[in-house]
């Protein structure tokens, strides 16, 4: 009797350390050696389905000259299901030679007509939605465009422009109809502003006629395991020699280097690769695309946010309800990768996620200046104008001093100059500290 009850108590202090160790082994992942996985496929890290619409979709849609002769913006987020419906499916037809056309003459051009603008973040190849062509050549699947636009009363007149290299394609007939483009802008759940276009930096940017109010957000977030990521970076798990330096956890096999810091909740991907070889833009852009639907588990949408030729680097930005994520050093809202031929060779992408919204006490919303207001607000600033290459209204990541588990969101103007997006009022404040020799 007393020996069976000796072996019952050995059998659940067993079943609880199994439980354990499985609970650390999948929680920290800082072991020196994992069970071998005999060098089979890794296992995908994410576990969010995202489309290739949803990553290269516009960040903004201009309806130029409606019925009462102005213009709109439609909220990209309540179009998310026109864009998955007719962007991937609906043909533009035959992509017509180049013509140049400046910037200003460009936009004189959308003034002329009622046109439906689609305008990017970055430059986009023809042949990221190469089955959105008619017979397109091999010559144009590595042009880009910046700019798609419909004619809103004749459809078929349609364009793609290159504002980085002044050029305009034209469209010979599409599939697209006006009943399509109702569906887009007369959408019954459609957010619309009015919004003027003003010339930045030999650039035109569309900012808001009127102040906004836009939504104070919080949330829960979770931390990510390093297990879900080392089974996806190294095939056979019992070749890593792991090793934890500080905050840092560094998981090395011959080749590959994967560092994972819990100070910052940053992951970093490095690996050696011999065959460079030679990638298109849309080749390196898809295979960019396909790591993110990897390894992303943002729980809203994630877009194409640029390309550095110099180093070969994508970026994508993180949203929550059609607003970018900023935070100050922009740890926990991009994505950074980049792909030779052979593979990936170094990728650094956040390992918190958003999961639950929450509802808590506090201002719920914040008015924000108008366009106007802030191109004046910059323009007292000196030359701060001359230094900028884009406006728009962005979500700060701020942490809880309640709570490590929560993170607020609090709206801001932000400005993007050369290549980083700052705080309208840390962008000034900056600018006069450089002036000033400070």
């Amino acid at each position: 009797m007393i020996w069976s009850k000796i072996k019952q108590l050995l059998l659940v202090v067993l079943i609880g350390l199994s439980l354990f160790l499985s609970f650390q082994i999948w929680t920290t992942g800082v072991q020196l050696r994992e069970p071998s996985r005999s060098g089979g496929t890794p296992v995908p890290a994410s576990l969010v389905d995202r489309s290739r619409v949803e990553v290269f979709s516009p960040k903004k849609i201009i309806w130029h000259r409606n019925e009462l002769d102005r213009k709109l913006e439609i909220n990209t987020f309540y179009a998310t299901d026109w864009a998955e419906t007719y962007l991937s499916t609906t043909a533009f037809g035959e992509v017509q030679s180049p013509q140049r056309l400046s910037f200003a003459s460009y936009q004189e051009y959308l003034n002329d007509d009622s046109w439906v603008e689609f305008v990017f973040d970055a430059p986009v190849p023809f042949g990221i939605f190469e089955d959105g062509f008619n017979d397109l050549s091999t010559d144009y699947e590595n042009r880009t465009f910046t700019h798609v636009l419909m004619n809103k009363e004749n459809p078929e007149l349609a364009g793609f422009y290159d504002s980085h290299n002044a050029f305009l394609y034209q469209i010979d007939g599409t599939e697209y109809t006006e009943e399509i483009l109702d569906e887009l802008l007369y959408a019954e759940d459609n957010i619309t502003i009015d919004v003027e276009a003003f010339e930045v930096n030999e650039r035109f940017i569309y900012l808001p006629v009127d102040e906004q109010e836009v939504e104070y957000r919080d949330y829960l977030v979770e931390r990510l395991p390093n297990n879900l990521f080392v089974l996806q970076f190294f095939s056979d798990t019992s070749e890593i020699d792991a090793r934890r330096t500080g905050s840092t956890t560094r998981y090395i096999d011959l080749t590959t280097e994967l560092r994972i810091n819990d100070s910052t909740n940053t992951l970093t991907y490095l690996r050696q690769r011999s065959d460079m070889g030679q990638m298109t833009f849309s080749e390196r852009l898809l295979s960019s695309y396909q790591t993110l639907t990897q390894v992303e588990n943002w729980t809203e949408h994630v877009h194409y946010q640029g390309y550095v030729p110099e180093t070969n680097e994508v970026t994508f930005q993180r949203y929550i309800q059609g607003y970018p994520i900023y935070s100050s050093q922009q740890y926990e809202s991009m994505i950074e990768v980049t792909v030779v031929e052979s593979g990936l060779t170094s990728l650094q992408v956040p390992v918190r996620v958003v999961q639950t919204p929450l509802t808590l006490t506090g201002e719920r919303t914040k008015t924000l200046p108008s366009g106007a207001d802030i191109i004046a607000q910059l323009e007292e600033a000196g030359p701060a104008l001359q230094r900028i290459d884009d406006i728009r209204i962005g979500l700060t990541w701020t942490e809880s001093q309640e709570d490590e588990r929560v993170v607020h969101f609090e709206p801001h103007w932000y400005v993007e100059s050369q290549g980083n997006w700052i705080e309208v009022n840390r962008f000034i404040e900056t600018l006069e500290a450089s002036l000033n020799g400070f």
